[in-house]
């Protein structure tokens, strides 16, 4: 039984990191088609990004606690003091779907973000992980300026809010099942196995 699961992230959410790690874990005991639609939960960062221990209160404990449960998952997260604007990232992201590298894109900037502590809205960083993936800097380029990712982007915010997705990750499972956050594996598994059960 197939599980089809839309994951509703965004790139600067440490815990759609960790919650796409966990799916990739779990896709060598089942049959997962995943796909990454990327939501803006903070749409009034600028585009220099802001302090992050400024924003958010308890982000050292936060991310001590991630270290912890990303270590399961080949995650080491870095040190991170930026909050990114994600927005550019997030239009490229709607590009590499239409060329089937959303994924791989998506793990990318996931990576370079958490790990090597990147500044993801910045374009010099987008082109570099772009090219990561077999995207050049022209189709970057052509893609920031075109209206129609633009749109998909913002139909991919518009969806979330149809569905009353608020929070990142949220996990949409076969179009009727939801997970909220990067729950334990347990929890996955649980679901995963009631889905193959009953479909």
């Amino acid at each position: 039984m197939k599980i089809k699961i839309k994951m509703y992230s965004d790139y600067i959410c440490p815990f759609c990191y960790l919650g796409e790690a966990i799916i990739e874990k779990l896709k060598s005991r089942f049959d997962i088609e995943m796909e990454h639609i990327g939501i803006e939960i903070h749409p009034e960062t600028p585009d220099e990004g802001v302090d992050l221990r400024g924003k958010i209160s308890g982000t050292e404990e936060m991310y001590e606690n991630l270290r912890c449960r990303g270590k399961e998952y080949g995650l080491n997260f870095c040190d991170i003091r930026l909050l990114s604007n994600s927005r550019k990232a997030l239009i490229v992201g709607e590009y590499a779907r239409k060329v089937g590298k959303n994924a791989e894109f998506t793990h990318e900037v996931f990576k370079a973000y958490f790990e090597g502590c990147l500044d993801i809205g910045k374009e010099a960083v987008i082109f570099e992980l772009a090219q990561k993936v077999g995207l050049s800097k022209k189709e970057v380029e052509d893609c920031l300026n075109n209206p129609l990712y633009q749109n998909s982007f913002a139909n991919n915010c518009a969806e979330a809010r149809k569905l009353d997705i608020w929070s990142v990750p949220t996990f949409i499972i076969n179009g009727k099942y939801r997970i909220e956050g990067a729950q334990l594996e347990e929890t996955f598994v649980e679901l995963f196995e009631q889905v193959s059960r009953s479909e």
